[in-house]
């Protein structure tokens, strides 16, 4: 082939190559002179002889090795000129530079220090209030810049082994160029997964370009392990609160004279009958939404106990027998309340039956019917003396949410009220009402309030509930009203639990029971109503200025605090972190394998497909544009030894099959004397 020789020049252009058989190029590049280009003609006509390839690149790289081309203008055309260039430089076999694999380190290094400092900074917030909105913005913004510095510093490193990973495949294997246009861009576009060959030919790359596309994920579950979480926080403060005060008796008698009271205010009696129809205290006003305080104070309450245990324990009249002459609390029960089980619809017979005689000393006498097994084994009736006491209480009251719940942390029964309802009248006789001594009932201490308690509980428990003659439930043989029937007594065993009362209400709902029979006896129910009276008395209006106290209370309140998740974070960075050290083990195996640092930077491809084979390949197709030609597409092409020169080797790409293997050792001509090294 003969290359025209430019007029100024005595050296051809390109030199002839054996192997082409018939050739003709001719090459002008006429400038129009009026700005609008180059005018570009060719012709050519080339046949490869295979085995003159060696021949072809010693006489090519001849030409090439001594003359430069460069542009000279005369007039009004381009003329091209040939400079002599400087002798080659052998290169004994290839080098490695370091300058990537330090990079590819450092970045490493540096996103397991973004990693670490990540966590380091969330713990740091973990467990810590939240102030403002801003606060958590920036803790959240903050986290998330971490991690995407963390993600940037893998992902590069990754990056840089998969570029060292496909010169490693391209030197061993021969693969269509729609499959290598895949490895060079995998780490870019999604689609190159898609590509067979990529898959079957090169996995290991196609594992490394997966993980680069996965890891970006920790950065996006990292930044989301610090939340914000309310958490209640207690705080101590004194503050002022409900108290009692059992001398002070505003509001609560009904007096007839001075001093002699007969019945009790609407206002106590209003509590008291709240308290008894919802079978429960009356919550107060809460100091705040959510706290608790403890409480230690004197109230009245009642202790019931079975009849038998009174007997043996206290069974003397203390009353004044002239006035009251049953000689034992035992005759005086069965005076008052009858046999122990009567003839059926005989005068005394009775389904529930109370007395509170006014010389017995604050006694109320019960007796029921029905079988409670929690009370007793006995198929007989029940027998109760409730008698009430001077009581020392230790509660802590709660609030939550501003609901209140009282817990009994001890309740002791002091002293038993031995006083009789005479001397409990005539109190406030004593010391204007307020608690004293009294010397008509050896010197016993009389609150009228006391008094009024125990007036209240004995009207509503006392009567008689029967079953009359007709087979109907009555209530003081059909006179007067029942309070009775609208509390939780009602609910006990020892009132419905009886043959005669579940006949006469078997036919109707009245009387259905809905478990509110506290502790499941009657006993216990009548304790429980009289201390949830007591407890209601810290919302009686009369003593809400003049009986209260200042305790410590504590209050519980929600704060935001920081909640750090660093189980996630931890184990999505140490994954990321394990992931990349072994790609970095395959890119130094790939390394030390090619014997130099590869690269994807357009010198790479410019000086790997130095190949006449390749140019008659993209004959008609120089942009390079999508998609490639099936014929170009589906041609395999092989990394390796081209051809030598002497005892110096030209490498690049070939088409599969005139390409030869490409060691790490071999001796090349990288470069012209005077030529840099990086």
């Amino acid at each position: 082939m003969t290359i025209p020789q430019h007029p100024a020049s005595s050296e051809p252009a390109y030199s002839t190559l054996p192997g082409y058989q018939s050739d003709s190029v001719q090459l002008t590049e006429e400038y129009n002179g009026s700005g609008q280009g180059y005018d570009y003609q060719a012709a050519r006509s080339v046949s490869l002889d295979s085995n003159h390839m060696n021949d072809a690149y010693e006489s090519s790289e001849a030409v090439h090795s001594h003359n430069q081309p460069s542009k000279g203008v005369a007039r009004d055309s381009v003329q091209i000129q040939v400079e002599p260039r400087d002798e080659p430089v052998l290169e004994n076999g290839t080098t490695i530079s370091w300058l990537d694999p330090s990079l590819a380190l450092a970045l490493f290094v540096g996103g397991v220090l973004a990693e670490i400092g990540h966590h380091v900074y969330y713990a740091s917030l973990d467990d810590t209030p939240v102030y403002s909105d801003d606060q958590q913005v920036w803790a959240i913004r903050i986290g998330t810049g971490l991690a995407l510095l963390a993600r940037a510093g893998l992902v590069t490193t990754i990056g840089m082994v998969a570029v060292q990973q496909t010169w490693a495949t391209l030197r061993k294997k021969a693969m269509p160029i729609g499959g290598i246009d895949s490895m060079f861009d995998v780490l870019n576009n999604p689609w190159s997964f898609f590509n067979k060959d990529l898959l079957m030919h090169a996995k290991l790359l196609y594992i490394i370009a997966g993980i680069s596309w996965i890891l970006p994920l920790a950065s996006v579950i990292t930044p989301a392990t610090l939340t914000v979480k309310p958490l209640m926080t207690q705080d101590r403060v004194i503050t002022k609160v409900p108290y009692y005060n059992f001398s002070n008796t505003d509001g609560w008698p009904i007096t007839a004279g001075i001093g002699y009271y007969f019945g009790v205010g609407p206002e106590v009696t209003r509590l008291f009958t709240t308290t008894y129809t919802s079978n429960s205290f009356v919550p107060q006003t809460p100091p705040f939404p959510n706290a608790s305080y403890d409480l230690n104070f004197w109230a009245p309450s009642y202790k019931c106990s079975n009849l038998s245990e009174i007997v043996k324990t206290k069974n003397s009249a203390t009353w004044n027998l002239a006035v009251y002459n049953y000689t034992s609390v035992e005759s005086a029960f069965y005076g008052e309340i009858g046999p122990p089980r009567p003839a059926r619809y005989a005068t005394e017979y009775y389904v529930f039956k109370a007395a509170a005689p006014e010389p017995m000393d604050n006694m109320i006498l019960i007796g029921a019917n029905g079988s409670n097994p929690l009370w007793d084994n006995s198929p007989y009736s029940v027998r109760l003396v409730c008698q009430l006491y001077n009581t020392s209480y230790d509660v802590t009251l709660r609030f939550d949410n501003g609901i209140q719940s009282i817990q009994e942390n001890s309740v002791e029964y002091l002293q038993a009220q031995d006083w009789s309802g005479e001397r409990g009248s005539s109190s406030g006789l004593l010391n204007n009402g307020s608690c004293a001594p009294d010397p008509q009932a050896n010197n016993a201490v009389i609150c009228p309030t006391y008094y009024l308690t125990h007036y209240m509980f004995g009207n509503f428990l006392a009567g008689k509930i029967s079953v009359n003659a007709m087979g109907g439930i009555a209530f003081n043989n059909g006179e007067g009203n029942a309070p009775l029937f609208q509390s939780g007594l009602m609910d006990c065993p020892e009132i419905w639990n009886s043959s005669d009362f579940l006949y006469a209400t078997e036919l109707t709902s009245t009387f259905q029971t809905h478990g509110r029979c506290h502790g499941g006896t009657l006993a216990s129910a009548i304790e429980s109503l009289s201390k949830n009276f007591t407890y209601s008395l810290m919302t009686y209006r009369n003593w809400q200025n003049v009986a209260t106290t200042m305790v410590p209370v504590t209050v519980s309140s929600p704060k935001n605090i920081f909640s750090y998740d660093r189980k996630t974070l931890l184990a999505s960075y140490l994954a990321s972190i394990l992931v990349t050290l072994g790609c970095i083990g395959v890119g130094c195996m790939a390394l030390l394998s090619n014997g130099y640092t590869g690269s994807m930077n357009f010198s790479s491809v410019l000086l790997t497909t130095r190949n006449p084979d390749l140019d008659r390949l993209a004959v008609d197709n120089t942009l390079g544009q999508k998609p490639l030609p099936d014929h170009i597409s589906e041609t395999k092409l092989r990394f390796g030894v081209l051809g030598t020169r002497g005892s110096e080797t030209v490498a690049g790409f070939g088409f599969d099959g005139t390409v030869g293997p490409l060691g790490n050792t071999t001796q090349f001509l990288p470069r012209r004397r005077g030529a840099k090294k990086e």
